[in-house]
């Protein structure tokens, strides 16, 4: 009997130590994994990285960062929308001479900023045409606070907005009198205001690129888009490409974050605007991009403990078909919005993925952008 005992005690060992030691070569396996996954990450991660800042040093963007906005000479998209007064106005009713069509909104902290600049809009200026996102009792304030004589159209979505192919706020074209387009697209408050008194050009007078570049009087040639605020609170002002400062690191800590316009996978057009009042993450991710995928499961934890309080949108890049399998395979409770190529990308300042940035209820960027998975979720 005691001998049975004694082997009973060793066998019990024996396997003790079989499992311990099995256990050990499983976690030894599981840690190799976890770094070589990391790894593979970081590589991914620093792959896409380094594509948009030695795109950056060439002086070119990376592929996909095409310029956007409707060419000089296509007939402007069709207007039909309520002013102040409750009148329908289309694009008929402003047929006949050159007008400055302007995209507003009354949550843009630069759109209300270039308010008082509206009401001093003369008689000599071409007639300045606002379509606006927002509640007409706050513009109907506008209005009257700032004396403003130009006519008011208000959108209650983006259809216009997205016809016109404007992705922020301010920002316009000047349209001339047979209803072509006639500028390339003003982006900021400066940039419309120079429309104001800008010569349309000709289709026949067009660059061979179709008037993309943005500049702000109407002769948009050999300009580039930069991110930066004059007094009165410009958005984003135009200059010549030789004196560009254009922001390539990502838009600081303090900066408003630039206001656009996306379509999302629900089929519906997206403002950032959209989520005034309420802490925003927004991500910037790609189908093709290994880290951002690594990240989904967290960011979704994320979306999830902290939806009251925090809202997650994700900018993606890529066909809306992989996006959506991608949504739905992680289960996303967030927005994802579509960005043809890298347009949106380019306003903040950085062509990477995964990037993000931490908006504050008034639209204000609260940190430097967070570069990688780990760095986005410590945003908050």
């Amino acid at each position: 009997m005691h001998a049975w005992l004694i082997a009973a005690l060793v066998v019990s060992w024996v396997l003790v130590g079989a499992l311990a030691f099995a256990l050990f070569v499983l976690i030894k396996q599981h840690g190799e994994l976890i770094m070589y996954q990391q790894d593979l990450d970081h590589r991914l991660e620093m792959s896409s990285f380094f594509e948009g800042k030695r795109a950056e040093r060439e002086g070119s963007s990376p592929a996909g960062a095409e310029e956007y906005g409707l060419p000089v000479g296509t007939p402007a998209p069709e207007i039909s929308l309520e002013d102040l007064e409750g009148a329908e106005k289309t694009l008929e009713s402003y047929r006949g001479k050159p007008f400055v069509v302007a995209f507003f909104s009354d949550t843009c902290g630069y759109c209300l900023r270039m308010a008082p600049k509206i009401g001093k809009v003369g008689k000599r200026d071409h007639p300045l045409v606002l379509i606006s996102h927002g509640e007409k009792e706050k513009h109907l304030e506008l209005a009257a606070e700032n004396n403003w004589r130009s006519d008011v159209l208000i959108e209650p979505e983006y259809d216009v907005m997205q016809a016109y192919q404007v992705l922020g706020t301010p920002s316009g074209y000047l349209v001339d009198g047979e209803g072509r387009i006639a500028s390339g697209m003003a982006v900021g408050a400066d940039a419309l205001m120079d429309l104001l008194e800008a010569e349309p050009i000709e289709p026949s007078e067009a660059p061979p690129d179709g008037g993309h570049d943005h500049g702000g009087n109407g002769h948009m040639h050999g300009m580039d888009m930069a991110v930066g605020g004059d007094a009165a609170g410009t958005a984003l002002k135009t200059r010549d490409v030789g004196e560009s400062n254009i922001v390539r690191d990502g838009l600081p800590g303090g900066t408003e974050a630039p206001n656009f316009v996306l379509p999302g996978l629900d089929g519906k057009n997206h403002a950032l605007t959209d989520y005034r009042g309420k802490r925003v993450v927004l991500v910037f991710s790609d189908i093709t991009c290994g880290p951002c995928e690594a990240m989904s499961p967290d960011l979704v934890k994320l979306a999830e403990k902290k939806g009251d309080k925090l809202q997650v949108v994700m900018i993606s890049r890529g066909d809306a078909e992989t996006n959506r399998q991608k949504a739905e395979a992680f289960g996303y409770p967030f927005p994802v919005l579509l960005q043809k190529g890298w347009e949106v990308s380019k306003l903040y300042g950085m062509f990477a993925t995964p990037i993000g940035f931490l908006i504050d209820e008034n639209g204000v960027i609260e940190k430097d952008v967070a570069v990688g998975p780990e760095p986005i979720l410590n945003l908050v």
